[in-house]
């Protein structure tokens, strides 16, 4: 796990280096060539990418022969000639006006192509760990447990697993949620016992991280319109009633630790059953013991 574990944070750690190189290109770009982000929305894209290596500025791009850009962009974005040429005629419209309009400075031109070489390195050695956290949670049964669990996928369940550290060392799911920090704290005052409270934030802030995007993952629409976990959905609605919506999935993270507890333990892995079905169940034992 240990090994997990550092490949999984340097992961983390490279992925906030992207975006934050990312958010200075889009800044520079925004000076240069505003229209730039409009036509490429995803900048960090490949085709993005590659036509920044080439062309860092709107007149490197003007220069360039429109068979070759065009070109490019069909090498890069594997669409057809179409889609290349109206791109290419977006550019050029955009990199007129940004001549016009933008700040001609060949200092912001060189920050663009340094921002893009470190984007590209990045990404790069994002892959390697990728490859090589792939490659060791194949070893790891407790990963391929979380993934049955809606929220919790290729990148989420081998952090989880790796800063858990084993399911062994928790005997109730209640200590899990205590070294997670996802418990709430407790303020009191004499007689006072305050009611909204925060969590203690106490372990990994890469768990407490990972959590967090798999508990708004788990409370949204899937790309065909059913919700991802209904029941985590349903259990976020009723909490909003009555506290704000960071608290409400605060205690969604809370049940999810506890799921994933569950799923460990019992070496199992997740079925969605809703609280009628589970009810139904508890009365059918319930019956059979009588």
């Amino acid at each position: 796990m240990a090994n997990l574990q550092t490949l999984c944070r340097t992961l983390h750690h490279c992925s906030e280096q992207k975006v934050a190189t990312l958010n200075q290109l889009v800044a520079a770009l925004d000076q240069v060539w505003f229209g730039f982000t409009k036509i490429f929305p995803n900048v960090s894209s490949k085709t993005s990418m590659e036509f920044l290596t080439h062309y860092p500025s709107p007149a490197a791009f003007l220069s360039a022969s429109q068979e070759t850009v065009i070109r490019l962009i069909m090498a890069n974005s594997k669409r057809g000639q179409a889609y290349a040429e109206k791109k290419y005629a977006s550019l050029k419209q955009s990199a007129h006006e940004a001549q016009i309009t933008g700040i001609q400075s060949q200092a912001l031109f060189t920050c663009i192509s340094v921002f893009v070489s470190s984007m590209k390195h990045t990404i790069e050695q994002m892959n390697r760990l990728n490859q090589e956290i792939e490659a060791l949670s194949t070893h790891i049964p407790d990963i391929a447990l979380l993934k049955s669990i809606p929220g919790l996928g290729e990148n989420l369940a081998p952090l989880i697993a790796a800063e858990i550290g084993g399911i062994h060392r928790f005997k109730k799911a209640k200590q899990l949620v205590a070294y997670c920090g996802v418990d709430p704290s407790v303020r009191q005052s004499g007689n006072f016992t305050g009611t909204h409270n925060k969590v203690t934030k106490r372990g990994s802030p890469y768990l407490r991280r990972a959590l967090y995007i798999a508990a708004t993952v788990a409370i949204r629409k899937a790309a065909n319109g059913s919700m991802v976990n209904p029941v985590l959905y349903d259990y976020y609605q009723e909490k909003t009633k009555s506290k704000a919506k960071k608290q409400a999935l605060g205690a969604v993270m809370n049940k999810l630790l506890r799921i994933i507890f569950s799923v460990l333990k019992n070496q199992k892995p997740f079925v969605l059953i809703t609280p009628e079905e589970q009810r139904a169940r508890f009365n059918k034992k319930l019956a059979f013991v009588a």
